[in-house]
């Protein structure tokens, strides 16, 4: 659905229903200039005998013409929480496992059927992000950077387009303490932390 100006609810466009095992539910969505990304999905399985993750991306303009999907399976459990539309590539916020809230960082060829993995996020301070990594939003900049809060770590900090960490922005000593949902708008990088929101100046000209 897209909803306009004047607050009415219209169809926006039909992805498609798929009516065969598995089913796929939608789990984030992202914008940038005139391309719109969808990522749906599906885990079947179990922890005895493994999992399958069913993932459906489809890409489509901000008239809500489908301009190409990607199906594609991988055996493991990983589950989309956000999404970041580039011209090389989509990068993606997994959360790994079903007992943890711990996450992990991909960037997926948008050119590839399959959305193959170009690079994934190595962790800060030493830590295997997979085990100690837990992230409640991430966001990008208009140079490409990666903005990502480190709920665990009290921090936000910047990844390149390779997913390499490059610096902390801020932490505790900037009264952060849990970290969520994170966006830039208007040179201004807004924090959602706890029932408080902080807003800090943002220059990526200064990043980079």
């Amino acid at each position: 659905m897209k909803l306009l100006l004047n607050r009415r609810l219209v169809r926006f466009a039909d992805v498609g229903i798929m009516s065969t095992n598995p089913s796929y539910n939608p789990y984030c969505i992202g914008i940038k200039d005139d391309m719109v990304v969808t990522y749906s999905g599906s885990i079947t399985g179990s922890k005895q005998y493994g999992y399958t993750c069913w993932n459906h991306i489809i890409r489509m303009n901000t008239d809500g013409i489908v301009t190409a999907r990607s199906l594609f399976s991988k055996r493991v459990w990983k589950r989309p929480c956000s999404i970041q539309n580039f011209e090389s590539g989509m990068c993606v916020l997994y959360r790994v496992d079903t007992e943890s809230i711990l996450h992990s960082i991909e960037l997926l060829e948008a050119k590839s059927d399959e959305c193959n993995k170009l690079y994934g996020f190595n962790g800060i301070y030493g830590y295997n992000p997979e085990r100690n990594f837990e992230c409640g939003g991430i966001c990008a900049d208009k140079a490409g950077n990666i903005l990502v809060s480190d709920h665990r770590h009290h921090s936000v900090y910047v990844l390149n387009k390779m997913l390499v960490y490059k610096k902390t922005l801020y932490d505790a000593r900037n009264g952060l303490d849990k970290p969520a949902s994170i966006g830039v708008f208007n040179n201004h990088l807004w924090v959602a932390d706890g029932n408080q929101i902080f807003i800090f100046n943002y220059d990526c000209e200064e990043i980079s």
